[in-house]
Parts: C-alpha cells; structure tokens; sequence
C-alpha cells in the first residue's frame, strides 16, 4: 500500500531563513502556529537563529565550524534546539524543503492557513476548508474573495503544488519495509529527490 502526502500543505522550516538573515515574514508566520499550539516563542526563536547560523556557509563566517549542520528531516531540529515534545505537537503541520515554499492552500489544515494568511482567525481558516471542500480553488483570487482584511501573495500562498511524500508499505515473510520518497514536481517531470527506508515502529510492550 502506498500514501501520498502534499509537502506544501505545511509550513516549510527553511522558510525561517532567507539568504543569510531571518525572515521576519516567516517568523511571525510560525509564532502564530507556536501561539496556537501553546508553545514558547523563545524556542522558535532559538531554532531561527540557529538555522540562519547553520546556513551560513559564506567565507565571511569566521565561526562556521561552530554552525550546526542544517536538518534534513525533522527529528534533526533536536540540533537546532526544538525540544521533543515541542515536534511531537508541531510534526503535522510543518515539513522541511530544499527550498522555499508557499503554503498550498487547497490542501493546507485549518491551523496552518490560519499561521500564514495574517489577519486571519481560525473560523476564517475553517472557512477556507469548507469552501474548497465543495469547490478547489483555482487560484489565489478564489481564495481571496473568502478574507477579509487580508491579502494573499504569490510567495506565501498558492493552490498547488511541487513537492510530495510518498510512502510505501511491502510485505515479506521476513516482514514488512516501509520506504519514504521526497518527490519534486515541475509540470510533467517528476523527480526524486531523496528516498530512505524508515525503521520499524517502537514494539510497545504490555506492563
């Protein structure tokens, strides 16, 4: 069996850092989030910094040896210092790209479009879902006829998408392997961009 997850309806971490500065835009794009989750701000504000640190790579930074190395995957912003239960509350909402993204508002949760459309509270979020429920928006202005006092971008919102997780599920007789494939879209050209076999789940015991 195989599932397929739009990258795009979730905020991309690497957004945080544009160049070599932080993005004041996506700073307070994940605050709203880290606000709405009842997380601390001075956490977010932590792994912005560190992550700017980490994509520093110009030969002007004499501490560069001292970056942490840029995540990959999730469970790398430990090394950025996004502690576990912070993750384990934002893992369904966020994602890391290898570039910067705007948020796919056809497919984005409620929590989401509520983080990135500024201006807007969740029951305009939630409208937004239920609208494309019954019709796909086909561009932004589709979108934006729904807000109220808010303005939607090219560069943070869009209804489509160019980056997916497709996940793999086969069976052996020694048991089951599940495989995780990052994929790029452009048009008719789809590429991978990174594939990985996932390790099994935690066996839970009975006490």
């Amino acid at each position: 069996r195989a599932s397929i997850t739009d990258l795009q309806s979730r905020l991309n971490v690497n957004n945080l850092v544009d160049g070599t500065i932080v993005s004041d835009t996506a700073l307070r794009t994940f605050a709203r989030l880290y606000g709405l989750l009842n997380l601390p701000v001075s956490e977010l504000q932590q792994v912005a910094e560190n992550l700017r640190f980490a994509a520093d790579t110009s030969a002007d930074n004499r501490s560069g040896g001292l970056a942490p190395l840029k995540p990959q995957r999730l469970p790398e912003l430990a090394w950025l210092g996004m502690s576990p239960s912070s993750l384990k509350l934002l893992e369904p909402y966020i994602t890391l790209l290898p570039a910067r993204t705007p948020i796919n508002l056809n497919t984005a949760p409620a929590e989401v479009i509520y983080a990135a459309v500024a201006g807007l509270d969740m029951a305009g979020a939630q409208r937004l879902v239920a609208q494309r429920e019954r019709v796909p928006f086909r561009n932004l202005q589709d979108a934006n006829r729904l807000i109220a006092g808010s303005e939607l971008s090219a560069e943070l919102h869009a209804v489509a998408t160019r980056y997916f997780e497709v996940r793999g599920l086969l069976r052996t007789a020694r048991g089951a392997i599940e495989e995780s494939s990052l994929l790029q879209r452009d048009g008719m050209d789809v590429r991978i961009l990174r594939r990985e076999r996932l390790p099994p789940p935690e066996l839970v015991l009975p006490r």
